[in-house]
């Protein structure tokens, strides 16, 4: 009786153990599967090509792209809609630009009201008669109506001053004149580099200044415009070359400039933009060699040319010269002779990453030019810089 008993409870815990052991490798094969499952819904979610993000599946893109530019400074994971497509430019300083004083021909012969006024090149005037100024139309017509001397607000280096001008009646047009070379802006043709899923942009790459007056930081709001590129000046040893557009200042702007910064113009993109998206590059992640730039040399569709990186300098603060690319494309040489300008900001691809833009074109040979990192632009597009004057050849 009592060897049957333990031979039943033997039995019993024999039972057990091996129900335990069916249940433990139950959950190891769900395990398993579920596991599988995750990594292969992961790989679709994030897979790419050098021609953007490929989406299997429904992929949350807006969340990806939403939660990456909430992690400020950081671009791991951060996609952005690359450009390559040339953009009009027009860039104010918030006033009248001077560019100089002239004589006017008045029945008492050539006079210079602005001789005394202390305005030179460079001064931005703000105002006429406590009137903000916005064009020189506006000028014209505030000074038709008015009689007498007329008082004048304008800036120089940040600072606000005042002056005085007694306007002369131009005997030919019959207009009062001020005797003043004057602006409303200055324009241009560059290549938009990425737009945010959030309606930020960055383009060209470096500085925007004005050769005729001077200005570089001052010119830090404007507009940016559809454009073609309607031909190509060949860049040769010595001789930047460039690209041929027209910049309709009339039509409707496809977004605000902010910031005029030293590593490109950045501000609110307002119209719809369906440019594929690719991962702003980390740092470290440019290597030397193989790698395309983006950009467009003929009408508006941007296309893929082979370049080589042949130098990426290690970086901490932005600055615009940050990598050094030699043009490799047969096509791109014959048509361009390399790098033109109006190519300062085509984006560049390496290993299906957005590593940078073109910035600027060595003069002494146009088939090699600079790159900034993108991660650097990426950072002035989402957040306030102060800015730095550039020129765009080296």
């Amino acid at each position: 009786m009592q060897y049957s008993e333990e031979t039943n409870i033997s039995g019993n815990r024999r039972s057990s153990i091996g129900f335990v052991r069916f249940t433990l490798l139950l959950l190891c094969l769900l395990s398993i599967i579920i596991g599988a499952t995750i990594i292969k819904i992961s790989s679709n979610h994030n897979t790419y090509s050098d021609n953007g993000i490929s989406l299997s599946g429904k992929t949350d893109i807006k969340r990806i792209l939403t939660d990456s530019a909430n992690s400020v400074g950081a671009t791991d994971n951060v996609y952005v809609k690359i450009g390559g497509r040339p953009i009009g430019i027009s860039v104010n300083a918030g006033g009248l630009i001077v560019l100089g004083q002239t004589e006017v021909a008045t029945e008492n012969g050539a006079v210079n009201p602005a001789l005394n006024s202390g305005l030179k090149t460079g001064d931005i005037v703000l105002s006429i008669n406590d009137e903000k100024l916005t064009s020189i139309f506006q000028l014209k017509k505030v000074l038709e109506k008015g009689d007498g001397a007329v008082k004048l607000k304008a800036s120089r280096d940040g600072k606000v001053f005042e002056a005085e001008i007694t306007p002369a009646l131009d005997k030919l047009t019959s207009q009062k004149r001020l005797g003043l070379l004057l602006k409303e802006d200055m324009g241009g043709v560059g290549t938009l580099t990425f737009v945010t899923n959030d309606g930020k942009f960055g383009a060209l790459g470096h500085y925007i200044a004005d050769a005729e007056s001077g200005l570089s930081y001052e010119l830090n709001s404007g507009n940016i415009y559809e454009t073609s590129v309607d031909g190509v000046i060949k860049g040769e040893r010595g001789k930047a070359g460039g690209l041929i557009a027209d910049v309709n200042r009339l039509s409707e702007p496809i977004g605000d400039i902010n910031q005029n910064t030293k590593i490109g113009i950045f501000g609110n993109f307002t119209a719809d933009y369906d440019g594929a998206l690719y991962k702003i590059a980390d740092k470290g992640e440019a290597k030397i060699g193989p790698a395309k730039v983006f950009t467009t040399i003929e009408g508006t569709q941007p296309k893929f040319y082979d370049i080589d990186i042949v130098k990426v300098v290690s970086q901490d603060e932005p600055e615009e010269k940050g990598m050094v690319i030699a043009v490799r494309d047969k096509e791109l040489l014959e048509k361009t002779g390399g790098i033109v300008q109006g190519m300062s900001g085509s984006p560049i691809i390496q290993n299906g990453v957005l590593i940078g833009a073109v910035t600027h074109v060595f003069i002494q040979d146009p088939t090699r030019g600079y790159a900034v990192h993108s991660r650097f632009m990426y950072e002035y597009a989402t957040e306030n810089s102060e800015a730095t004057a550039l020129c765009d050849v080296a």
